[in-house]
């Protein structure tokens, strides 16, 4: 049943939630599900945010807007997707493993087996060719930094980027080079030399060290907006919440100390018995009531670096390439998925997307040159074959994720604010996870049971 005020008939006022990215699908399909009006309201034509597929006309093949991975330690998203039934699109590996290619060593992987943590942990680095035995010993040694990193030993390394605590824990070049770098990348979004050493601990420790299965990739069958916006669009809808795109919000009105209304560009005013705004970090402090924007909160987070993530979408004659998910050392692409294998899928010939995250440095080059450095650097992997792509499409996101830095981890803002019934949700908020979909949804979740709780005391 849905939260009514005392002492009226009047139904209560929606939640509204200004932005229908992961957080603010995340806390719509919670807050409907509790049975709470709410209205999410999205500024582009579709919702999803940065997690959104299409249709590419020259193929006709279903593509990301970015390359987004899981794991099955992602306790949060995975509840999500059970929220909003689309779970059975994910192939979990059954035991982690990690693909690389090395430029001298080849092709080798790191596979942690059924075994109780942390021995999973050490079996995986012992069993791998990957690293020199000494390297190996490097590796066990910062594995067991990890698993003394607790909460105070994380506030003691809040000012290192993780190339510091890598380097304080006796780790080589290699090891940073072939195994700590490839991580960050995948998870931060940032290189070592920047990246925030507590944020990357906490995570680092959860995906390794929580659960046997934790780091288990986790790779969905379908496209991102078959996998999370268009259902959690349709869970919000059938629950008689309302997702409504095109409606972009450009002020919030406060009376007192509550949000009483939002104010959509078309001149429209929705009133709100709570606002959430789950828009970037950057857009955020503008859709702030007058008075509490005039104070600078959130001036400085509205301001802060952000890191680009550039996808390079290759269609090639033959599929050449064995694996699902290869992470490349060494080269400027980071990461490949071969879109074939993954989507368990017919198509002609293969379907490769390159990554290049924290992609500061080739975010502004001409497609023509970024789809000659993807297939050099396939080509040195795979051989020639891999050079010459019958089709290929460049995705740029400038604006990926805020950079996880650990200046950045000081100004990232807790869910609640100065107004009462006014709350934040974001992966760039303090959710104690860098800029992934796990504290996207984490924020979400947050939000909705600020929301009720605010609610619960109006009743």
């Amino acid at each position: 049943m849905a939260l009514q005020p005392a002492h009226t008939a009047d139904p209560l006022n929606p939640v509204v939630i200004a932005g229908a990215g992961l957080s603010g699908l995340a806390a719509g399909a919670g807050l409907a599900a509790r049975g709470i009006p709410v209205t999410v309201l999205e500024q582009r034509p579709v919702p999803g945010g940065r997690a959104t597929s299409f249709i590419d006309q020259n193929s006709g093949e279903e593509v990301d807007n970015g390359q987004h991975v899981l794991i099955a330690g992602y306790a949060h998203t995975l509840r999500f997707l059970d929220t909003i039934g689309t779970r059975e699109f994910l192939n979990i590996q059954k035991t982690p493993e990690l693909p690389f290619h090395h430029p001298v060593r080849g092709f080798q992987t790191v596979r942690f087996p059924a075994l109780p943590s942390p021995l999973h942990l050490a079996a995986g680095i012992a069993g791998t060719r990957l690293f020199t035995g000494t390297d190996k010993l490097r590796l066990l040694r910062a594995g067991g930094a990890l698993r003394r990193m607790d909460e105070k030993a994380r506030a003691d390394i809040a000012g290192l980027t993780v190339e510091q605590w890598l380097d304080a824990v006796g780790q080589s070049e290699e090891t940073k080079r072939s195994f700590w770098e490839p991580l960050a990348i995948a998870v931060m979004n940032e290189h070592i030399g920047a990246a925030s050493a507590a944020v990357f601990v906490r995570s680092m420790r959860e995906a390794f060290l929580s659960d046997p299965r934790g780091a288990s990739l986790a790779l969905p069958s379908v496209g991102l907006s078959r996998l999370y916006a268009e259902p959690a669009a349709e869970s919000i809808r059938r629950r008689g919440g309302a997702v409504r795109c095109g409606a972009d919000v450009v002020e919030s009105i406060a009376e007192g100390d509550k949000i009483q209304e939002v104010r959509l560009r078309s001149g429209e005013s929705i009133a709100c018995s709570a606002l959430i705004l789950a828009v970037p970090s950057y857009r955020a402090a503008s859709l702030l009531p007058a008075e509490l924007r005039s104070s600078g909160f959130l001036d400085a987070i509205g301001t802060a670096p952000l890191s680009p993530i550039v996808s390079i979408h290759l269609w090639f004659d033959a599929d050449f390439m064995p694996q699902s998910v290869l992470g490349v050392i060494g080269r400027h692409v980071q990461w490949l998925f071969n879109r074939r294998k993954i989507a368990r899928a017919g198509g002609r010939g293969g379907y490769v997307t390159a990554v290049i995250s924290a992609a500061h440095e080739t975010v502004d080059k001409p497609n023509d040159e970024i789809i000659r450095i993807a297939c050099d650097d396939l080509a040195g992997i795979y051989g020639t074959s891999a050079r010459e792509p019958r089709r290929a499409l460049v995705i740029r996101e400038k604006r990926a994720t805020f950079s996880c830095t650990p200046a950045m981890e000081i100004l990232r803002p807790a869910p609640i604010t100065p107004i009462g019934n006014l709350f934040l949700a974001g992966d760039w908020t303090a959710t104690g996870y860098p800029a992934t979909i796990e504290g996207a949804v984490l924020s979400g979740e947050r939000c909705v049971n600020l929301a009720e709780g605010w609610l619960r005391r109006l009743t």
